[in-house]
């Protein structure tokens, strides 16, 4: 299994070890899957600080975020995959002040009818995406919107989120179009956090938390992770 972050500690970015923020700094946290029938074969997880009483103006090179990403090298690593996402997904509801993904719905489901199902994701299926807030709990935040909702890319395109390819939706991209190897893991990696960032900023802009006027995702990305998405030679 391939295991890429940022985090100081990367079983949460909510301890106080976390980077690159500053400590008791509310905490977006995004999600994207990749999945292979309703077994996960990599996931991303961002998280953007929140500022308090304005709104953050970024650019390609000062935008600062945190992620945790993981992409299974061969099948049997794909419960490995589930249990982590589990415990991302809790610790994100429990300690997040927002927490989103990009219909999100569906993955859940299909997560939760899985042969052995995890509790945390079993539980947010139900409750997702939540149109009251709970005290204690992060506020659930899908970024698609409508019925029929755009593909990925055009949202984030329309919005001046530049970068993403399209392909990257997890269904038809190339987590599920090429075998599970340590080989393609890099490129799996790059392409949920890409995608997770996009559904993050969307997700912050929505809120009145961040504002751009042009950003290549896929600039930021490699500005960020390059050492840990590159295949090895």
């Amino acid at each position: 299994m391939r295991d890429a972050t940022n985090l100081g500690w990367t079983d949460t970015p909510f301890g106080a070890a976390r980077r690159p923020f500053a400590e008791r700094t509310p905490l977006l946290a995004a999600f994207t899957v990749s999945t292979r029938a309703a077994a996960p074969d990599a996931l991303a997880a961002v998280y953007l600080r929140l500022p308090r009483g304005r709104t953050l103006t970024v650019t390609d090179t000062t935008l600062r975020f945190g992620f945790h990403a993981l992409a299974a090298e061969q099948p049997a690593e794909t419960p490995t995959i589930a249990a982590r996402l589990d415990a991302l997904l809790v610790q994100a509801r429990r300690q997040a002040a927002i927490l989103t993904g990009y219909q999100l719905a569906d993955t859940l489901a299909r997560l939760a009818t899985a042969d052995t199902p995890t509790r945390g994701i079993t539980a947010l299926a139900a409750t997702w995406p939540g149109q009251t807030t709970q005290p204690g709990l992060a506020r659930l935040c899908d970024t698609a919107y409508g019925p029929t909702p755009p593909a990925l890319h055009d949202v984030c395109a329309a919005a001046h989120l530049h970068g993403l390819p399209t392909d990257s939706d997890p269904a038809t991209g190339p987590a599920l179009a090429a075998p599970m190897t340590s080989a393609t893991a890099p490129q799996t990696l790059r392409q949920v956090i890409l995608r997770a960032l996009g559904i993050a900023l969307l997700a912050a802009r929505s809120a009145g938390h961040y504002q751009w006027d042009r950003l290549d995702l896929d600039t930021v990305i490699e500005a960020a992770a390059w050492d840990q998405t590159a295949a090895a030679t």
